[in-house]
C-alpha cells in the first residue's frame, strides 16, 4: 500500500512525541483517522463535542508542556473547536489543531457545509495555513508544530478530505518536532554592572 500524506502526518507526529489526538471521526477526517488506526502508536480520544478536543487538547498543552492535537471533520466539525483553541491561544499553551476541509473542487461554490477555515481561525492561532497539494504538506505541519512550540499558542493546519488519502510526496523522512529549552541571560557585562548598582545599595526593592 503506497504511503498517503495521512501516514506522514502521523509519523511526523509520532516522532515528535505526540500519543493522543483529540477528536471526533467525520467523513473529511477518515484518511487521517485510518493512518492514525494502521499505525496503531497514537490513540484517537474520542469525545462528545468538538469544542471539548479543543479544551481537553488545552489542558494536556498546559498540563505537560507539550504540544497537544485536536482535530474536526469539515464544516461544524471543526468549528466547533473554536472556543477551545481561542483558549489555548490566549493561555499560551502548543495546540495543533487539524481542521478537515471539503473538496478542493468544491471550495468557492457553495458546497454542503463549505466554511473557510483558513480564515476563520486566523485570530485564534499564531500560524493557520490551508494545503492545497499533497506536497505542502510535510513543510507545512513542520512549521505549525514549530510555530505553536515556539511562539506558545495555536497551530492550524487546514487539510481537504482528499488530500488526506493522496500518495505523499516522495523520500520524506519524518522530523521530529521538539520543544526547545531556551536559556536567555544577559551577557557577562551586563550582570556584572547588574550585580554592582545592587551590590552598592543601601536598600534595595526588585519589581520582577
Amino acid at each position: 500500500m503506497a504511503t498517503t500524506v495521512a501516514d506522514v502526518m502521523v509519523a511526523t507526529l509520532k516522532a515528535s512525541g505526540v500519543r493522543r489526538v483529540w477528536g471526533i471521526p467525520g467523513d473529511s477526517m477518515n484518511g487521517f483517522t485510518d493512518a492514525l488506526r494502521r499505525d496503531g502508536a497514537i490513540t484517537w480520544e474520542h469525545v462528545r463535542h468538538e469544542e471539548g478536543a479543543a479544551f481537553a487538547a488545552a489542558a494536556e498543552a498546559a498540563v505537560t508542556g507539550e504540544l497537544a492535537v485536536c482535530g474536526g471533520s469539515c464544516g461544524p466539525g471543526n468549528l466547533h473547536l473554536i472556543n477551545g483553541l481561542f483558549d489555548a491561544n490566549r493561555s499560551r499553551v502548543p495546540v495543533l489543531a487539524i481542521a478537515a476541509h471539503i473538496p478542493r473542487e468544491e471550495i468557492g461554490g457553495g458546497y454542503f457545509q463549505e466554511t473557510h477555515p483558513d480564515r476563520l481561525f486566523v485570530e485564534c492561532s499564531v500560524y493557520c495555513e490551508l494545503v492545497s497539494v499533497p506536497e505542502q504538506l510535510p513543510r507545512v505541519l513542520e512549521m505549525a508544530m514549530r510555530a505553536a512550540l515556539a511562539r506558545g499558542g495555536v497551530a492550524v493546519v487546514v487539510v481537504p478530505g482528499e488530500v488526506f488519502l493522496a500518495d505523499a510526496p516522495s523520500h520524506h523522512d519524518p522530523v521530529p518536532i521538539r520543544p526547545a529549552r531556551p536559556v536567555v541571560r544577559p551577557d557577562e557585562q551586563s550582570l556584572a554592572t547588574a550585580a554592582q548598582v545592587l551590590n552598592d545599595a543601601s536598600d534595595v526593592t526588585i519589581l520582577a
